[in-house]
């Protein structure tokens, strides 16, 4: 070959490499599709991340607005010139869908039109639970996680999602790209609260020094414990990794130490003395949990706290499985069943162990009513896995399946009060034990103590008027 055909031969490769590059550049491991957090009722913020350090902007309206005139009403521009943002978009209205599109400069087309609805006034509405969909050391989260954030994305009129940590199992920006690029469907339409786990501390290098966690700070930006409320009901994230100890196990995280307790002590204190229809926790490590047969030693200060105020559940994760406990009638759920390799259950789990299954894939599905005083907590499975730590296919469900159910008061004291079944009343599938009126509602059993009057009047009327008719009893 002469040098004139292998100079063009390598113009040719220089200018496809050229038209390749950009093309790269707009793959979802350096574009993170955008989701929504800190949604109230008039408020929410839009995140994502983009492949350069440039600005922005985010363009909004109602959705019904939106299918009416087909263009976005509002814009706000960014001028952050960095790869994430945080925007918040203020004035909306109440209970009320938005529909949104992210412009990044230079690369307006990169992202689609998504949406979210802000928080109602009041209820009922619907969230979920989930927590560790993070990657093991033999599959990518696309084996496992995304089977159960597809099930989520297609779940109707969730209000927003739980999530209790472990989005990956490395503070690593290539594997949060994949939770991201997995999550985006069930983040395209509603709003996630996001709880840090011990897997966001996992320093890469294998150091036992815990890293700053710092994809998790960069892709949610809120504080590592806080509380939001939704139509008169609390929920607070709680913060259980010390990163100030060096890790025992570099494959974990810093652990949940007596410190990060009591630093948040008084804080959680003020959280749960309030007068709310009722206050939901959820916290990566969970207080009980089937591999102890007490009490997590740590945990004494908050859950002194839990019973000294009301409390309508705990929500944990970190146990790759799922695990329902009723302590003095208040339920804690372990729902670590969002992909993370799979945990056996322990043979001895502590006093107030209800139920519990492994090797399954799946989320928590809560149906909270404020005004009715009632919860309703469903584990939605949506398939299964053979081995706890393998690169398997799952079995994955035509449709998702409910296996267990439980019913609870949102406030036990008010429940005892107004007549609702107490806590101790219910049982894992929300039925009421034999000879229990708490089956029946308040309506019914009015109605039969007036049909039990009419008869008990109407029977002494009718011997009034016979001994009245009746010649022998006569007075003279």
């Amino acid at each position: 070959m002469t040098a004139k055909p292998c100079c063009i031969f390598l113009v040719l490769i220089l200018l496809g490499m050229l038209c390749v590059v950009p093309v790269l550049a707009d793959t979802w491991e350096n574009n993170w599709a955008p989701w929504v957090t800190k949604t109230t009722t008039t408020s929410a913020t839009i995140n994502w991340r983009q492949d350069t350090n440039g600005t922005a902007t985010v363009a909004y309206a109602t959705t019904q607005s939106y299918t009416l005139n087909h263009r976005l009403d509002s814009t706000i521009p960014d001028t952050s010139a960095t790869p994430y943002h945080h925007v918040q978009l203020e004035g909306l209205a109440p209970d009320t869908s938005y529909t949104y599109l992210v412009q990044p400069e230079g690369n307006p087309g990169v992202f689609s039109y998504r949406t979210f609805r802000t928080m109602p006034e009041n209820g009922p509405y619907t969230f979920i639970v989930m927590s560790d969909p993070q990657d093991s050391t033999k599959f990518t989260e696309n084996m496992r996680f995304h089977y159960v954030a597809a099930a989520i994305a297609k779940e109707p009129d969730v209000r927003f999602i739980l999530a209790g940590g472990d989005y990956a199992r490395l503070d690593d920006f290539g594997r949060w790209g994949i939770f991201f690029n997995n999550a985006d469907g069930m983040l395209s339409n509603t709003t996630i609260f996001p709880t840090v786990g011990n897997h966001e501390f996992h320093n890469i290098t294998g150091s036992t020094v815990p890293s700053p966690a710092i994809n998790y700070r960069q892709a949610f930006a809120v504080p590592l414990n806080y509380s939001f409320d939704v139509a008169g009901v609390r929920y607070i994230s709680l913060d259980t990794q010390d990163p100030t100890l060096p890790d025992p196990n570099p494959a974990l995280g810093p652990p949940f130490s007596d410190a990060i307790v009591a630093g948040q002590e008084s804080w959680l204190r003020q959280q749960l003395d309030n007068q709310l229809y009722g206050t939901f926790t959820i916290q990566h490590q969970p207080n009980w949990r089937d591999d102890y047969t007490t009490l997590f030693p740590t945990a004494g200060p908050w859950e002194k706290l839990y019973h000294t105020y009301n409390l309508s559940a705990s929500f944990a994760g970190h146990n790759h499985n799922y695990e329902r406990f009723s302590i003095q009638g208040t339920p804690y759920l372990i729902v670590g069943t969002a992909g993370g390799f799979s945990m056996p259950l322990n043979a001895t789990p502590p006093a107030g162990y209800q139920t519990g299954s492994t090797r399954r894939l799946g989320y928590l599905k809560v149906m909270v009513d404020p005004a009715g005083n009632s919860a309703t907590a469903e584990e939605i499975t949506v398939g299964y896995v053979l081995h706890d730590n393998d690169n398997e296919t799952p079995v994955i469900y035509p449709a998702p399946v409910i296996d267990d159910t439980i019913t609870f008061p949102l406030n036990a004291r008010r429940a005892d009060f107004v007549g609702h079944g107490a806590a101790p009343a219910m049982n894992g599938n929300g039925n009421v034990p034999t000879g229990s009126l708490a089956g029946f509602s308040p309506v019914i059993l009015a109605a039969g103590v007036i049909v039990i009057l009419v008869a008990v009047l109407g029977g002494i009327m009718y011997l009034k008027r016979q001994r009245s008719r009746d010649p022998a009893i006569k007075k003279p």
